[in-house]
């Protein structure tokens, strides 16, 4: 009798595994209607955003880019060396002028320093010295800052010199905090059209990879903003569920493998995808893990708030641990206990 009972709890048992076995995230759509959805939501001016590519193409056919272009509210320094009485500590108005002695008012707004000494030297040169010439010393940047906001040690507002690249002011900001994505933006005015212009930095490409093609040129009045990683969940068949960053393009393999990696029950054939729309509805797509390995499933990367769960097999659940059933008999009951590869 005791043998029977043992035999039906181990049948009944085993048919609510098979039961549960069963696709735990039942998917709303398949793979071409999912890319299809997400792939044509509207244009940010974040998704039109520059390359580092554009912008260095950009910067030769401007003439370059860096130079520290003078504005209203610096303060310089004018040195005329053939003589003393023309020098000047004087700071640039609000039109854009500086007051030189023998000269006036000075147009000199949205010129570098060396391109103010040469028109300085121009206009003594016409009436007042034969060969001038000068020298000019910024004191106080305070027309040109720029800001860094986000994910810095030390975000805030910091005076531009001249020449600056991204590392460069990460470095002034203490470097990145703990929590930073893999992604810059900067913000900037274009200084022929005057449109607002945005940049989108690959960090991982820059400070993992080493790779100076992303070390972009940094402007006084750019505004950089580094956002905090995104966050995916991996749960399921996983041997270390969890919440884990999204740090650049992250794939559904590579977040498996942040979470151990499968675990020996796993059902490949059903990997799940759970992604919240905006109207907070959610879209569930079923994938094939070797699909998602050999790449025959392209440009799926991991977004802020993605579910990725590992759905359990039941044949796998019942023959793992050592190729026998987890089933322990415990003198008249039944134990399942689930394996630990």
């Amino acid at each position: 009798m005791k043998h029977l009972i043992v035999l039906l709890t181990t049948l009944c048992f085993t048919f609510v595994l098979y039961g549960c076995g069963g696709e735990q995230f039942e998917p709303t759509t398949d793979l071409a209607t999912f890319q299809k959805e997400f792939h044509n939501k509207k244009k940010t001016p974040v998704d039109n955003a520059m390359s580092p590519a554009e912008v260095f193409a950009k910067a030769e056919n401007t003439g370059g880019a860096g130079d520290y272009l003078l504005g209203p509210g610096d303060l310089i320094d004018v040195t005329v060396f053939e003589t003393e009485d023309l020098n000047a500590e004087v700071r640039v108005s609000s039109r854009g002028t500086v007051s030189i002695p023998i000269l006036g008012a000075v147009y000199i707004q949205n010129m570098t320093a060396a391109q103010a000494e040469e028109k300085i030297e121009e206009l003594l040169r016409e009436k007042y010295l034969q060969d001038p010439h000068v020298s000019i010393f910024i004191k106080e940047h305070v027309s040109k800052q720029i800001t860094l906001v986000g994910e810095f040690e030390k975000p805030g507002t910091y005076e531009y010199i001249t020449k600056r690249n991204l590392l460069d002011v990460v470095a002034i900001a203490g470097g990145l905090s703990e929590e930073a994505g893999f992604v810059a933006y900067i913000t900037r005015v274009d200084g022929q059209t005057k449109k607002r212009e945005v940049i989108r930095v690959d960090l991982n490409q820059l400070i993992k990879k080493g790779n100076m093609e992303y070390n972009i040129p940094i402007l006084g009045g750019d505004v950089i903003f580094v956002p905090e990683a995104g966050r995916c969940y991996v749960d399921g068949a996983v041997r270390k569920p969890g919440l884990y960053p999204i740090r650049g393009n992250v794939t559904i393999t590579e977040a498996i493998a942040m979470a151990g990696g499968l675990r020996s029950f796993a059902d490949e054939d059903h990997i799940k995808l759970v992604r919240f729309k905006e109207d907070g509805k959610r879209e569930i797509v079923s994938l094939a893990y070797s699909d998602l390995q050999s790449g025959e499933i392209k440009d799926i990367y991991l977004r802020d708030g993605d579910v990725v769960y590992a759905e359990s097999s039941t044949l796998g659940l019942l023959t793992s641990g050592g190729g026998g059933l987890s089933l322990m008999f415990m003198g008249t009951g039944v134990q399942y206990r689930v394996p630990e590869h």
